[in-house]
């Protein structure tokens, strides 16, 4: 119709079937009954057409509503030329949906950040329902655990039972240290929880962190402070006795005439005596300020520097040595520009390489690796490996324990020494080993630089 006013057009279709059912009983009263069939189908039209016109508004909100429950907020209705009232509440609808349409947009963006920021966090994040499903694993997790599928917490099962035990009683505010094994690698965990109700139902999200940097930090700084208290209290102690028996060894020394033929053997006695004193002193002495390297390690200088360079350096410093006990070095080291005190590095190498050529002492064949190349997360990794006789859990755990050591004269300083100038650059080291199988120490500098 040509009419828009929604009144009008009710108005005009009223008279119009009016009109038809009037002509339609003028006709039937006449016996015109050919026209009396044209007059019914007509009436019929004008009858549907009247229905579908008032039931439009119907549709109207029909689709309306369907397009909310399937959260298509496209829909747009004209809202002018209906007349006063249906204009008013077409915009209104129209303004509805627009408003839905601007929520959802703006939880969607809200989603989205809330993905990116979990999934580039460096915190592995978990977060599971009351059956034990995982409905959230990010790429911190999977990576720190080496699993690409985590559908639930059977999963995680591999890991131990204590684990998964963990992750099911943990409370929301507790937090918990897990030690975990990764296939050769062992985890210190943080593990910390908090719940919430989504949609009538609980879930658990959980943050695990590994903390070794931390602890290992926290290590060295406590061992510093008692070899600085021990060495001071050591060395105020030995000093004056390594200086009170030198004197009184020059005296008696000086004054043997004094003791006659009778008391040959008394000074030869005390003699020996003031002599051995004066020794274990000076060894004493000696002893306290090689350990005393530990508080003391310079303050780094990091430079632009090629790694290559000094894996050369060190295999040309140490070739005298391999060759003596026939150990054969294969280096595979490729141009890696990193940012590191190059002294400091070689001094790194050097520690680790003498460590494998003690561990080589009883093997046929022996043979030392290292391997360099640059992880795709940008860090430089090097793999020191030998075929020596290897190491069990228990030294494992105690290898960088200043004055550890298993060899017969060893300081125990080397491996302690080598993790701080590590620490100084930021950098991790980690080792595997087994007995009769070799040991692996693989050294990550992040590319970053170290300050």
């Amino acid at each position: 119709m040509v009419f828009k006013n929604f009144r009008i057009n009710v108005i005009f279709r009223v008279l119009l079937l009016v009109v038809s059912i009037g002509l339609l009983a003028w006709c039937v009263v006449h016996e015109r009954y050919l026209r009396s069939v044209y007059l019914a189908a007509a009436v019929c039209i004008v009858v549907g057409e009247f229905i579908w016109y008032v039931d439009r508004f119907n549709r109207d909100m029909k689709v309306f509503m369907v397009s909310l429950m399937q959260k298509d907020f496209t829909t747009h209705f004209q809202s002018t030329g209906r007349g006063k009232r249906l204009d008013e509440l077409y915009t209104i609808l129209n303004a509805i949906s627009e408003a839905f349409k601007k929520i959802s947009t703006e939880k969607e963006t809200q989603y989205r950040y809330l993905e990116m920021l979990v999934e580039h966090v460096r915190v592995s994040i978990l977060s599971i329902d009351e059956e034990g499903k995982i409905h959230l694993a990010n790429p911190s997790l999977k990576n720190m655990l080496q699993k690409s599928i985590l559908p639930n917490l059977k999963a995680l099962e591999v890991f131990g039972e204590h684990f998964v035990k963990t992750l099911r009683e943990i409370r929301s505010g507790e937090t918990r240290l897990e030690k975990l094994r990764v296939q050769n690698d062992v985890l210190q965990l943080s593990i910390h929880a908090s719940e919430f109700k989504l949609q009538g139902r609980y879930y658990k999200l959980i943050s695990m962190q590994d903390i070794r940097s931390e602890l290992d930090a926290r290590e060295v700084e406590a061992w510093q402070k008692l070899i600085r208290v021990l060495g001071h209290e050591i060395m105020n102690s030995v000093s004056p006795i390594t200086s009170l028996s030198a004197t009184l060894h020059g005296m008696v020394t000086a004054n043997q005439p004094a003791f006659g033929d009778d008391h040959t053997s008394l000074y030869g006695s005390l003699d020996k005596g003031l002599e051995a004193i004066k020794i274990r002193s000076e060894g004493l002495y000696n002893f306290t300020q090689t350990y005393r390297k530990l508080t003391g390690i310079p303050k780094h200088a990091p430079r632009k520097t090629n790694l290559k360079d000094i894996v050369e350096r060190v295999h040309l410093l140490l070739q005298t040595k391999l060759q003596e006990h026939n150990i054969v070095l294969q280096t595979s080291a490729v141009d890696l520009t990193i940012f590191a005190d190059p002294e400091m590095m070689e001094h790194v190498l050097i520690n680790l390489i003498l460590n494998a050529v003690d561990a080589l002492a009883s093997t046929p064949g022996p043979r030392i690796e290292i391997n360099t190349s640059r992880h795709p997360n940008g860090s430089t990794i090097i793999h020191i490996l030998d075929n020596g006789e290897g190491m069990d859990e228990l030294t494992l755990e105690k290898i960088f324990i200043p004055f550890y050591t298993t060899r017969k004269h060893g300081s125990g300083i080397g491996l302690a020494i080598t993790k701080q100038i590590l620490q100084l650059h930021q950098a991790d080291i980690r080792v595997t080993s087994e007995p009769g199988k070799g040991t692996e120490f693989m050294i990550a500098l992040n590319a970053t630089p170290a300050t």
